[in-house]
Order: structure tokens, then C-alpha cells, then sequence
């Protein structure tokens, strides 16, 4: 499957098109939905964590732990599609979660981190193609919800300065300040940094990663007494989030949630 990826010289032509005709699918180059640069077919090829299958399961994975879990749903309870999506903008904690002690006060992860959405995460974040912050980050507003009081302020999980430098920009930025800009939040990215490089968490072990970012993070003042979102492209075992929430807890934050387009699933 190729997915149609605007370059230098058609950008121009895609912002006439939006002058023309609105939004415009970056996949597909056909006409975008609700203002959002990525129709209904493209968008509809990403994977819900949330999914039903064979009629009476409901396929989820755990917002926190990232496992796999399956709910059996008998005929006269069976969900609507409208059911379904509304499901799959609302955290789902597996029971072992439920009797731990929640960080967050809310974690929406609406997609799982499959075909084709890590391709296009993966373009965005080293592939130079900023061009689908605006995308992603549309799209990730799109799932907060209106039923959900939002928070003060949204804060993206930082880069320390060195691997800024070295990739040219945040993807993790980029994400917030359009979600933000969607949902007229506040975007700071300023009130948090990354005062140590912890180098790739890839192919670590969750005890690994909870090890290599301890203490990586510094709030400043401004965080006070504010309720924060913290966006993020992919979360996998959550440990980078948990002790940047430790972190803004520790600086006199009111409340933390956390806002990530896709969830790896345990296996991965």
C-alpha cells in the first residue's frame, strides 16, 4: 500500500487547493474531512484501539499497560457505530490498572501503533515530513471530546537540546501546537525541558526506560496549580510520561493526563 506524500514542489499546489476547495487528504490528495488535511477513507485505515470483532467482542487495549483484553458483549448490548467511536475517544484500564494508583487523570490513546499509522508517525519523525504535524495533530483533537473538561495548558514531551539540534525540530511539538491551536488551548513548550540526553528508549525493557529517564526532566514555576495535557506521537510503556508527570506534580501541578495518538500493544 503507497500512500501519496506531498513534496517541496507540490505543497504550493495543495495550498491553493485548500484556498479552493477546503481541506485536502496529504494521502491521497483527495478532499480532506471537517477541516482536517485527511479524508474518511484514509483515516479509517488507522486501527481503533478500540475495535469490535466477529459481532460480539470488543477489542481493546489497556490505556495504561498497553495489554491485550477482549469483552465479550451479548446481541441486545451489542454497541452502535456511533457507540464504537465514542468508545474509542474514552480510556479503557484493564483490572490490574484499576487497582493501582492512577498518575494521570486521563490517557487517550484513539489508535494502535500498526499499518499505516507507524508509517506515517515514522515519516514525521525522521523522514522531515513536518508537514503532517498539522495532520496528526488535527486529528488527535479531533478524539479529546467535548464531554471532557479540557485542561489549562498543553506541554509536549521535550528533546534535550543536542538531539533538537540534531533532528531539527520536536514531531512531539509539532503535535501539540496544532492540537492546541485546534482546541484553543495554551501551548508552553518552554515550561518543561530535558536537562539530560537519555539517547533512544527503543528496545528497552520497561524497568530500562523507567531507569535511563529518571530525573531527566526539569518543570519550571509557570506549571503551578494548572490542570496539563502532555502530547506525545506514541506511547509504550509510559515510563518517559510518568516521570515527566512525576516531575509537574513535583512543580505544583494540579492535575496531569496524557494525550498520545496511537498505543504500542504489549507485544510489541
Amino acid at each position: 500500500m503507497h500512500f501519496y506524500m506531498p513534496r517541496s514542489a507540490e505543497k504550493a499546489r495543495l495550498g491553493l487547493q485548500r484556498l479552493i476547495i477546503g481541506s485536502c487528504c496529504v494521502f491521497c490528495n483527495r478532499r480532506g474531512e471537517q477541516n482536517r488535511d485527511v479524508c474518511i477513507a484514509c483515516e479509517q485505515l488507522f486501527v481503533r484501539r478500540v475495535f469490535i470483532e466477529k459481532r460480539h467482542w470488543v477489542n481493546f487495549l489497556c490505556s495504561l499497560c498497553g495489554e491485550e483484553h477482549r469483552q465479550f458483549m451479548p446481541e441486545d448490548e451489542f454497541p452502535d457505530q456511533s457507540d464504537e467511536n465514542r468508545r474509542s475517544k474514552e480510556p479503557y484500564f484493564c483490572q490490574k490498572c484499576q487497582l493501582s494508583n492512577a498518575l494521570f487523570v486521563r490517557v487517550l490513546a484513539p489508535y494502535r501503533y500498526e499499518f499505516p499509522l507507524d508509517r506515517i508517525i515514522q515519516r514525521m519523525k525522521y523522514g522531515q515530513q513536518r508537514v503532517l504535524g498539522r495532520v496528526l495533530g488535527s486529528l488527535l483533537a479531533s478524539h479529546v471530546g467535548s464531554d471532557h473538561s479540557l485542561p489549562d495548558i498543553v506541554l509536549s514531551v521535550p528533546l534535550h537540546t543536542s538531539r533538537q539540534i540534531s533532528r531539527g525540530y520536536n514531531q512531539a511539538a509539532d503535535i501539540a501546537r496544532w492540537c492546541a491551536r485546534e482546541l484553543g488551548i495554551a501551548h508552553k513548550p518552554l515550561a518543561v525541558s530535558r536537562v539530560f540526553d537519555t539517547g533512544s528508549l527503543a528496545g528497552l525493557s520497561k524497568p530500562a526506560r523507567q531507569l535511563r529517564i529518571l530525573g531527566a526532566f526539569r518543570a519550571s514555576d509557570e506549571v503551578r496549580g494548572l490542570r496539563i495535557a502532555i502530547v506525545d506521537d506514541v506511547l509504550t510503556t509510559g515510563a518517559t510520561t510518568r516521570e515527566l508527570a512525576r516531575e509537574l506534580y513535583d512543580s505544583g501541578a494540579e492535575s496531569v493526563e496524557v494525550w498520545v495518538l496511537a498505543r504500542t500493544s504489549s507485544s510489541r
